[in-house]
C-alpha cells in the first residue's frame, strides 16, 4: 500500500506544486524558498521541537503553546514549519523570533530523508490532523517522536480512513502520543489503531485564546469611525459558492433593517478581489478595508480584505455567521465569534466542529439552518433586539471560558 501511495504521489506532486506557486491575487508568494518544499533548507542542526502546522489556521492555533512553552523553557530550539507561504507570513507575524522558519517538506522519502538529515530535529509535534505516511514512516527509523496536537477526528474522516483499514492501522500506530480534543475524537482515534495508553484528552486549545480586552477598546474605538450606529453582522471566513447565498441573506436582512451593514471577510486572501468583482456585478455598494475607505450610508458591505483582523472585525459586529457552513467545507471555529461575545448563525455543514456547536446551540448562542430566509430571520432578531442579543452571546462566552485550559494540560503530556 505504501509503494502504490508513494507512485501515486509523484504523480500528484505537479498539481500540489501549481497550488502552491502559481500567483493569485493578495497571495504571498515563496519565491526563492521553494527548495525547502524537497527537503533543502538552511541548516538549524539539533531542533530540540520540530512544530509542524499546515497554513493559517494551524498557526494561529499553535501560537499561544509555543509561547508558553518558551516563557518555561527559554533556551529550547523550536523549528517550525508551514506548507503554506500564508502560514509562513502568519508564523512571522504572530511568532517573530519565537521559532525558526521552513517549510515543510513534500511527503516523498528523499524529501523527507534530506529534511531530517539537515535539521536533526529531536521530536515531531504535529498540529490536528496532518499525518504523512513517509514523514512517520522517516520519523520512527530516526527515533523521532511524533505527537499529534489538539487532534480532532471527525465521524465523516474517521469512516474515510475505515475504508482502508490495514494502511490506516499502520499510520497511526506510528503514532507515540495523540491528545484529542474531546472524548468522542480520541475514540475515534483509537478504532484507527491508536492504543489507547498513548491517548490524552485535552480538550481544544482553540478555547484558550488571548484575553481579547485589548482589541476590544480597539474595536471600541474604530467601530463608530466606521459605521456609526448601524447594525452590524459579519460573515466569517466565506468560501467560493458560499458569498452568493450570504449577500441574498443581506438583501433578505436590510428589507426590514434597511441601514444594516455586512463586514464580509472572505476565507482566502486570493479570493479578495474575486469576491471584489462579484460584489460589483450585483451592483452592491461597498467599501474595502485594504484601501481604508470609510462605508457612507448607502452602501451594505465592508469588505475586510486585510490579514490578521479578524478579531477586530468581531469586536465592530453585533452579530456573527460562520463560513465554510452553507458549502460542503464543514464550517469553521465558532470560538473567537464567541470569546468576543457574539450570538453566531451558520448553514448545515458544520461537521468539523460538531462539540462546540452542540455546546453552543444546547445554550442558545448558536443556530443553523440550509434556508437563507431562516437565517435572515434569526439575524433580524439578534440585531433588533439587543437584550435577546446579549443573552445569546453571554451564553457562548461562558462556554469558551468553561473550556479554558487545554494548553497546561497539553504542555503536561507533552513534556512529561
Amino acid at each position: 500500500m505504501l509503494v502504490i501511495y508513494n507512485i501515486l504521489l509523484i504523480f500528484l506532486l505537479p498539481l500540489a506544486m501549481y497550488k502552491l506557486y502559481w500567483p493569485k491575487p493578495g497571495k504571498p508568494a515563496v519565491g526563492r524558498r521553494w527548495l525547502e518544499h524537497f527537503g533543502i533548507s538552511p541548516k538549524w542542526a539539533k531542533a530540540d521541537i520540530w512544530f509542524h502546522t499546515v497554513s493559517v489556521g494551524e498557526v494561529l492555533a499553535a501560537a499561544p503553546l509555543i509561547k508558553r512553552l518558551k516563557q518555561q523553557q527559554p533556551q529550547l530550539r523550536i523549528l517550525l514549519t508551514t506548507t503554506t507561504a500564508t502560514g509562513a507570513e502568519q508564523a512571522q507575524q504572530k511568532l517573530g523570533d519565537w521559532v525558526e522558519h521552513r517549510y515543510a517538506p513534500f511527503d516523498l522519502w528523499p524529501c523527507i530523508a534530506w529534511f531530517l538529515r539537515w535539521q536533526q530535529p529531536q521530536r515531531l509535534w504535529i498540529m490536528e490532523t496532518e499525518l504523512w505516511p513517509n514523514w512517520l514512516t522517516l520519523c520512527q527509523r530516526h527515533n523521532i517522536p511524533v505527537s499529534l496536537i489538539n487532534a480532532r477526528m471527525s465521524e465523516r474522516s474517521c469512516h474515510r480512513y475505515q475504508r482502508f483499514a490495514n494502511f490506516s492501522k499502520r499510520l497511526y500506530s506510528k503514532l507515540d502520543l495523540v491528545l484529542a480534543q474531546h472524548q468522542d475524537d480520541a475514540q475515534r482515534f483509537h478504532h484507527l489503531g491508536v492504543d489507547a495508553a498513548k491517548l490524552v484528552v485535552t480538550g481544544s486549545i482553540k478555547y484558550d485564546l488571548a484575553d481579547p480586552s485589548q482589541t476590544q477598546q480597539q474595536a471600541a474605538i474604530l467601530r463608530p469611525q466606521l459605521f456609526s450606529e448601524r447594525p452590524v453582522w459579519i460573515a466569517a471566513s466565506t468560501h467560493k459558492g458560499e458569498d452568493e447565498l450570504v449577500l441574498e441573506v443581506m438583501q433578505l436582512v436590510r428589507k426590514q433593517l434597511p441601514d444594516s451593514l455586512l463586514i464580509l471577510v472572505p476565507r482566502h486572501p486570493e479570493r479578495f478581489d474575486q469576491v471584489a468583482e462579484l460584489l460589483k456585478q450585483q451592483n452592491i455598494a461597498f467599501s474595502r478595508r485594504s484601501q481604508q475607505q470609510t462605508p457612507d450610508s448607502q452602501q451594505s458591505v465592508y469588505l475586510a480584505d486585510t490579514m490578521g483582523e479578524m478579531m477586530l472585525m468581531y469586536g465592530c459586529a453585533d452579530v456573527a455567521f460562520i463560513g465554510g457552513s452553507l458549502v460542503k467545507v464543514g464550517g469553521h471555529n465558532y470560538l473567537e465569534a464567541a470569546a468576543m461575545g457574539l450570538p453566531c448563525v451558520a448553514g448545515e455543514y458544520d461537521f468539523n466542529f460538531s462539540d462546540i456547536s452542540q455546546q453552543l446551540q444546547a445554550r442558545g448562542a448558536l443556530k443553523l439552518s440550509a434556508d437563507t430566509e431562516q437565517l435572515a430571520n434569526w439575524l433580524k432578531v439578534w440585531l433588533s433586539d439587543p437584550l435577546q442579543r446579549t443573552q445569546a452571546g453571554q451564553a457562548g462566552l461562558a462556554i469558551v471560558k468553561q473550556n479554558q485550559g487545554a494548553i497546561d494540560a497539553s504542555l503536561k503530556a507533552l513534556l512529561d
